[in-house]
């Protein structure tokens, strides 16, 4: 029997999500790079001969995975005959009667809860135990930890769930720190909630989310990455954890002050010097939101975006205010002016949003009045 053992724990890692916000190409791209980050997540695991891996969730985005990404999955499964890998269905994933998890596809040294309620796998050879529970349905009530602790028999014993710690109300599994504390398990890995994670230990209780594998939307920021976890099966069963940058590609958002621009040249040289500074790459996918005052005549700065300058993806996101010298459109007496008068409450005291609107309005009738295209 070994006396440490290697866990990896990963979760939501949304297997055949539609990237529907790419374009066509683009999204074909990420689709195959996420499932290309899969693979070499089963290529670390077989350099560090982990043990167990704990699937804490939405490795699917859809209850209904693809042929191609099933046939990867059983093969890259089954290649590593000798790690256990430990699946809890998700939200997105759940265990139901046509989803893969209930198909008998899977190779052996797969398991997979299958019940709503606390269920466990015992693994005797590495003196462990996993417990966990999977979704049926798109939602979960109740927490399955509730009331619960784990049996006092001398093994590791560890956890692998989809559950939402953030609001006792909550219908995604509703797991509260006092779960899991009372419950006693020696490490606690979980999905759901994809912002990087934070590793939360009180006594001998370790706990922590897994954190999105590879981001998918600029709510996903920074690299994306997986937990390794060496476990003492004896004794105190000491855990310690690293966390591992997995990512092929990450997201990205940086604001910048384009104030005093006057040409879309003006813009773009600002940006490449704030994708110099951070040393974004290819492998980025950067989201600028735009700020400042700058002339009425530069109204159409998504147009930037046909030019990736170096990135994988470059996104425009233009909160800047148009701004005139000395009450120029103010005194103006034509329809340029009784259009700036009409917004000018917006421009100067309205909400964050609406003065965002107003501005946009403003810049879009002031090109329309002077003859310019706008419908781009």
């Amino acid at each position: 029997m070994k006396d440490t053992i290697r866990i990896i724990h990963m979760g939501d890692l949304h297997l055949d999500s539609p990237f529907s916000s790419l374009g066509v190409d683009k999204s074909e791209i990420r689709r195959r790079e996420l499932r290309a980050t899969f693979t070499s997540i089963l290529y670390y695991i077989k350099e560090v001969a982990a043990d167990i891996v704990l699937i804490s969730g939405d490795l699917f985005d859809d209850g209904y995975a693809t042929t191609e990404t099933v046939e990867l999955l059983c093969s890259q499964f089954a290649s590593l005959p000798d790690c256990r890998f430990v699946i809890a269905p998700g939200n997105h994933d759940p265990y139901t009667r046509g989803s893969l998890y209930a198909s008998g596809k899977l190779p052996k040294n797969v398991c997979v809860f299958t019940s709503e309620g606390l269920q466990r796998f015992v693994f005797d050879d590495l003196n462990t135990e996993v417990y966990g529970w999977a979704f049926c349905a798109p939602s979960l009530t109740e927490s399955p930890l509730a009331g619960k602790s784990a049996d006092d028999n001398g093994r590791l014993h560890l956890v692998c769930g989809h559950c939402d710690m953030a609001s006792p109300l909550s219908t995604y599994c509703p797991v509260t720190k006092e779960d899991v504390v009372h419950f006693g398990a020696h490490y606690s890995g979980f999905s759901h909630i994809h912002k990087t994670p934070e590793l939360c230990r009180e006594g001998d209780v370790t706990w922590s989310y897994s954190g999105f594998v590879e981001g998918r939307s600029f709510d996903e920021c920074g690299k994306g990455g997986i937990y390794f976890i060496e476990a003492k099966t004896g004794g105190n069963h000491a855990v310690t954890v690293k966390r591992k940058n997995i990512a092929r590609r990450h997201y990205e958002w940086d604001k910048l002050d384009i104030s005093g621009c006057a040409t879309l040249p003006e813009v773009a040289e600002r940006i490449d010097a704030l994708i110099k500074e951070k040393k974004y790459t290819e492998e980025t996918l950067l989201r600028v939101t735009l700020q400042g005052s700058v002339a009425p005549s530069l109204d159409n700065l998504s147009r930037l975006e046909s030019a990736v300058r170096g990135l994988f993806l470059l996104e425009i996101d233009d909160r800047t205010s148009p701004t005139f010298d000395g009450g120029m459109l103010e005194n103006d007496l034509t329809m340029r002016g009784e259009l700036y008068r009409e917004l000018l409450p917006l421009l100067t005291g309205g909400t964050p949003e609406e003065r965002a609107t107003a501005s946009a309005a403003l810049k879009l009738g002031l090109a329309a009045l002077e003859g310019r295209n706008i419908t781009e």
